[in-house]
Protein backbone atom coordinates (compact mmCIF):
# COMPACT_ATOMS: atom_id res chain seq x y z
CA UNK A 1 0.00 0.00 0.00
CA UNK A 2 2.73 1.94 0.85
CA UNK A 3 4.47 1.76 -2.38
CA UNK A 4 1.06 2.69 -4.35
CA UNK A 5 0.40 6.02 -2.36
CA UNK A 6 3.94 6.96 -3.00
CA UNK A 7 3.57 5.92 -6.99
CA UNK A 8 0.21 8.31 -6.40
CA UNK A 9 2.18 11.09 -5.14
CA UNK A 10 4.35 11.07 -7.58
CA UNK A 11 1.82 10.80 -10.53
CA UNK A 12 0.04 13.67 -8.61
CA UNK A 13 2.97 15.76 -8.76
CA UNK A 14 4.09 15.56 -12.46
CA UNK A 15 0.61 16.18 -13.45
CA UNK A 16 0.58 19.34 -11.18
CA UNK A 17 4.45 20.53 -12.43
CA UNK A 18 2.98 19.68 -16.14
CA UNK A 19 -0.18 22.07 -14.91
CA UNK A 20 2.49 24.59 -13.81
CA UNK A 21 4.44 24.58 -16.93
CA UNK A 22 1.77 24.99 -19.50
CA UNK A 23 0.05 28.02 -17.79
CA UNK A 24 3.45 29.40 -17.52
CA UNK A 25 3.56 28.63 -21.74
CA UNK A 26 0.28 30.65 -21.78
CA UNK A 27 1.63 33.62 -19.79
CA UNK A 28 4.89 33.46 -21.97
CA UNK A 29 2.55 33.91 -25.14
CA UNK A 30 -0.01 36.44 -23.06
CA UNK A 31 2.91 38.65 -22.98
CA UNK A 32 4.14 38.43 -26.57
CA UNK A 33 0.59 39.26 -27.74
CA UNK A 34 1.37 41.94 -25.58
CA UNK A 35 -2.67 42.72 -25.42
CA UNK A 36 -2.66 42.74 -21.78
CA UNK A 37 -1.82 40.07 -18.98
CA UNK A 38 -4.72 39.03 -16.56
CA UNK A 39 -4.84 40.49 -13.16
CA UNK A 40 -3.08 38.29 -10.67
CA UNK A 41 0.59 38.51 -13.76
CA UNK A 42 0.02 41.92 -14.01
CA UNK A 43 2.15 43.72 -11.11
CA UNK A 44 4.97 41.07 -11.68
CA UNK A 45 4.61 42.09 -15.52
CA UNK A 46 4.78 45.62 -15.19
CA UNK A 47 7.79 45.77 -12.29
CA UNK A 48 9.76 43.19 -14.85
CA UNK A 49 9.40 45.73 -17.21
CA UNK A 50 10.76 49.00 -15.03
CA UNK A 51 12.98 46.70 -13.09
CA UNK A 52 14.67 44.91 -15.64
CA UNK A 53 17.55 43.50 -13.69
CA UNK A 54 15.01 40.90 -11.76
CA UNK A 55 13.16 38.84 -14.51
CA UNK A 56 8.93 38.42 -14.60
CA UNK A 57 9.61 34.91 -12.47
CA UNK A 58 11.48 37.04 -9.84
CA UNK A 59 8.96 39.32 -9.68
CA UNK A 60 5.92 36.52 -9.61
CA UNK A 61 8.01 34.68 -6.86
CA UNK A 62 8.05 38.06 -4.82
CA UNK A 63 4.56 39.22 -5.68
CA UNK A 64 3.18 36.04 -4.60
CA UNK A 65 5.27 35.52 -1.27
CA UNK A 66 3.57 38.85 0.04
CA UNK A 67 0.29 37.59 -1.16
CA UNK A 68 1.77 34.37 1.20
CA UNK A 69 2.36 37.12 4.05
CA UNK A 70 -0.84 39.06 3.51
CA UNK A 71 -2.65 35.29 3.72
CA UNK A 72 -0.97 35.05 7.47
CA UNK A 73 -1.91 38.67 8.81
CA UNK A 74 -5.35 37.86 8.01
CA UNK A 75 -5.55 34.67 9.53
CA UNK A 76 -3.88 35.92 12.75
CA UNK A 77 -4.19 33.91 15.27
CA UNK A 78 -5.43 31.39 13.51
CA UNK A 79 -2.52 30.69 11.33
CA UNK A 80 -2.52 28.06 9.25
CA UNK A 81 1.28 26.68 8.63
CA UNK A 82 0.88 24.73 5.35
CA UNK A 83 0.05 27.79 3.62
CA UNK A 84 3.51 28.50 3.45
CA UNK A 85 3.81 25.44 1.65
CA UNK A 86 2.64 27.79 -1.53
CA UNK A 87 6.23 29.23 -1.72
CA UNK A 88 7.09 25.64 -3.39
CA UNK A 89 4.57 25.96 -6.11
CA UNK A 90 4.95 29.98 -5.98
CA UNK A 91 9.38 29.44 -7.14
CA UNK A 92 8.13 26.49 -9.64
CA UNK A 93 5.79 28.68 -11.14
CA UNK A 94 8.28 31.90 -11.40
CA UNK A 95 11.47 29.41 -12.96
CA UNK A 96 8.63 28.29 -15.23
CA UNK A 97 7.79 31.32 -16.47
CA UNK A 98 11.29 32.58 -17.17
CA UNK A 99 11.95 29.44 -19.04
CA UNK A 100 9.17 29.96 -21.04
CA UNK A 101 9.63 33.42 -21.60
CA UNK A 102 12.81 33.01 -23.03
CA UNK A 103 11.47 30.13 -25.22
CA UNK A 104 9.21 32.37 -26.36
CA UNK A 105 11.84 34.95 -26.88
CA UNK A 106 13.68 32.62 -29.01
CA UNK A 107 11.53 30.66 -31.12
CA UNK A 108 7.97 32.81 -31.17
CA UNK A 109 7.92 35.86 -33.75
CA UNK A 110 7.20 39.11 -32.10
CA UNK A 111 4.14 40.63 -33.88
CA UNK A 112 5.51 43.92 -33.96
CA UNK A 113 8.53 42.82 -35.88
CA UNK A 114 6.09 41.88 -39.41
CA UNK A 115 6.26 42.93 -42.18
CA UNK A 116 2.38 43.55 -41.72
CA UNK A 117 -0.43 45.98 -41.96
CA UNK A 118 -1.80 47.32 -38.65
CA UNK A 119 -4.75 45.03 -38.90
CA UNK A 120 -2.57 41.71 -39.74
CA UNK A 121 -0.40 42.80 -36.96
CA UNK A 122 -3.39 42.77 -34.32
CA UNK A 123 -4.67 39.65 -36.13
CA UNK A 124 -1.44 37.96 -34.90
CA UNK A 125 -1.56 39.33 -32.04
CA UNK A 126 -5.40 38.00 -31.16
CA UNK A 127 -4.06 34.97 -32.21
CA UNK A 128 -1.55 34.09 -29.62
CA UNK A 129 -3.83 35.34 -27.06
CA UNK A 130 -5.93 32.92 -28.40
CA UNK A 131 -3.55 29.90 -27.76
CA UNK A 132 -2.29 31.69 -24.52
CA UNK A 133 -5.89 31.25 -23.48
CA UNK A 134 -5.96 27.41 -24.69
CA UNK A 135 -2.95 26.68 -22.90
CA UNK A 136 -3.66 28.29 -19.48
CA UNK A 137 -7.08 26.85 -19.91
CA UNK A 138 -5.39 23.35 -19.81
CA UNK A 139 -2.63 23.79 -17.46
CA UNK A 140 -5.36 24.87 -15.56
CA UNK A 141 -7.17 21.45 -15.72
CA UNK A 142 -3.84 19.70 -14.83
CA UNK A 143 -2.54 22.07 -12.25
CA UNK A 144 -6.18 21.90 -10.11
CA UNK A 145 -6.71 17.58 -10.67
CA UNK A 146 -4.39 16.49 -8.00
CA UNK A 147 -5.90 18.78 -5.62
CA UNK A 148 -2.20 19.66 -3.80
CA UNK A 149 -1.42 22.76 -3.20
CA UNK A 150 -2.82 26.47 -4.81
CA UNK A 151 -1.20 29.27 -6.29
CA UNK A 152 -0.97 31.95 -3.98
CA UNK A 153 -3.45 34.12 -5.71
CA UNK A 154 -6.35 32.00 -5.08
CA UNK A 155 -5.38 31.72 -1.54
CA UNK A 156 -5.31 35.01 -0.36
CA UNK A 157 -8.91 35.28 -2.02
CA UNK A 158 -9.91 32.05 -0.27
CA UNK A 159 -8.91 33.42 2.99
CA UNK A 160 -10.72 36.91 2.42
CA UNK A 161 -13.93 34.90 1.67
CA UNK A 162 -13.49 32.71 4.61
CA UNK A 163 -12.48 35.88 6.66
CA UNK A 164 -15.49 38.31 5.54
CA UNK A 165 -17.85 35.92 5.08
CA UNK A 166 -18.31 36.43 1.66
CA UNK A 167 -18.56 34.44 -1.61
CA UNK A 168 -15.54 33.60 -3.24
CA UNK A 169 -16.40 35.57 -6.59
CA UNK A 170 -16.99 38.66 -5.31
CA UNK A 171 -13.44 38.88 -3.76
CA UNK A 172 -12.29 37.50 -7.14
CA UNK A 173 -13.93 40.44 -8.70
CA UNK A 174 -12.95 43.03 -5.99
CA UNK A 175 -9.02 41.45 -6.00
CA UNK A 176 -8.86 41.66 -9.81
CA UNK A 177 -9.65 45.20 -9.99
CA UNK A 178 -7.02 45.99 -6.91
CA UNK A 179 -4.76 44.42 -8.59
CA UNK A 180 -5.40 45.81 -11.79
CA UNK A 181 -5.34 49.24 -10.68
CA UNK A 182 -2.35 49.03 -8.43
CA UNK A 183 -0.81 48.10 -12.11
CA UNK A 184 -1.72 50.54 -13.78
CA UNK A 185 -0.80 53.38 -11.41
CA UNK A 186 2.26 51.70 -11.92
CA UNK A 187 2.13 52.00 -15.24
CA UNK A 188 0.92 55.84 -15.65
CA UNK A 189 3.55 56.17 -12.96
CA UNK A 190 6.54 55.20 -14.93
CA UNK A 191 5.19 54.70 -19.00
CA UNK A 192 2.34 57.51 -18.90
CA UNK A 193 0.15 55.53 -20.58
CA UNK A 194 -1.56 51.82 -19.90
CA UNK A 195 0.61 49.23 -19.74
CA UNK A 196 0.31 45.29 -18.86
CA UNK A 197 -3.58 45.89 -18.61
CA UNK A 198 -5.62 46.00 -22.20
CA UNK A 199 -8.33 44.12 -24.11
CA UNK A 200 -7.07 40.85 -23.93
CA UNK A 201 -7.11 40.75 -20.20
CA UNK A 202 -11.48 41.09 -20.45
CA UNK A 203 -11.23 38.66 -23.24
CA UNK A 204 -9.12 36.44 -21.26
CA UNK A 205 -11.00 36.72 -17.90
CA UNK A 206 -14.43 35.48 -19.69
CA UNK A 207 -12.85 33.37 -22.60
CA UNK A 208 -10.41 30.81 -20.42
CA UNK A 209 -13.26 29.71 -18.34
CA UNK A 210 -15.51 28.72 -21.71
CA UNK A 211 -12.56 27.00 -23.32
CA UNK A 212 -11.83 24.75 -20.19
CA UNK A 213 -15.34 23.52 -20.72
CA UNK A 214 -14.64 21.88 -23.83
CA UNK A 215 -11.36 19.81 -21.94
CA UNK A 216 -14.31 18.42 -19.63
CA UNK A 217 -13.82 15.53 -21.40
CA UNK A 218 -10.02 15.32 -20.55
CA UNK A 219 -10.70 15.63 -16.61
CA UNK A 220 -11.73 11.72 -16.56
CA UNK A 221 -8.34 10.53 -18.20
CA UNK A 222 -6.18 13.27 -15.79
CA UNK A 223 -7.57 11.40 -13.19
CA UNK A 224 -7.42 8.03 -14.51
CA UNK A 225 -3.34 8.64 -15.01
CA UNK A 226 -3.46 9.86 -11.63
CA UNK A 227 -5.34 7.18 -9.47
CA UNK A 228 -4.27 4.43 -12.29
CA UNK A 229 -7.74 2.79 -11.12
CA UNK A 230 -11.46 3.52 -11.79
CA UNK A 231 -11.82 6.74 -10.40
CA UNK A 232 -14.06 7.15 -7.50
CA UNK A 233 -17.06 8.96 -7.67
CA UNK A 234 -16.61 11.49 -5.21
CA UNK A 235 -13.55 12.16 -7.23
CA UNK A 236 -15.19 12.22 -10.31
CA UNK A 237 -17.67 14.77 -9.49
CA UNK A 238 -15.47 16.83 -7.95
CA UNK A 239 -15.51 20.19 -10.58
CA UNK A 240 -12.56 22.05 -11.81
CA UNK A 241 -13.72 25.68 -12.00
CA UNK A 242 -12.50 28.60 -13.64
CA UNK A 243 -9.20 29.98 -11.40
CA UNK A 244 -9.97 32.94 -9.69
CA UNK A 245 -7.04 34.83 -11.78
CA UNK A 246 -7.99 34.05 -15.26
CA UNK A 247 -4.40 33.84 -15.97
CA UNK A 248 -2.57 32.12 -14.24
CA UNK A 249 -5.29 33.96 -15.07
CA UNK A 250 -2.32 32.86 -12.36
CA UNK A 251 -1.02 31.71 -12.60
CA UNK A 252 -1.81 31.66 -14.47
Amino acid sequence: MKNLNWSMMLRKILVYCFGLFIMAMGVSFSGTADLGMSPVNSIPYVLSEIFTSLSMGTWIIIIFSIYIVIQFVILGKNIQPARVLQLICTTIFGYFTDFTNMLADKFLPNPAHLQLSAAGIYGVRLIYLLISMMLIALGILFYLAPSLISLPGEGIMQVIADKLNVRLHIVKMCFDITVSFIALVISLVYFKQFYGIREGTIIAAFGVGKILGFYEPLKQKVYNFIYSEKTKSDVMTQAITEPQVLDDIEPA
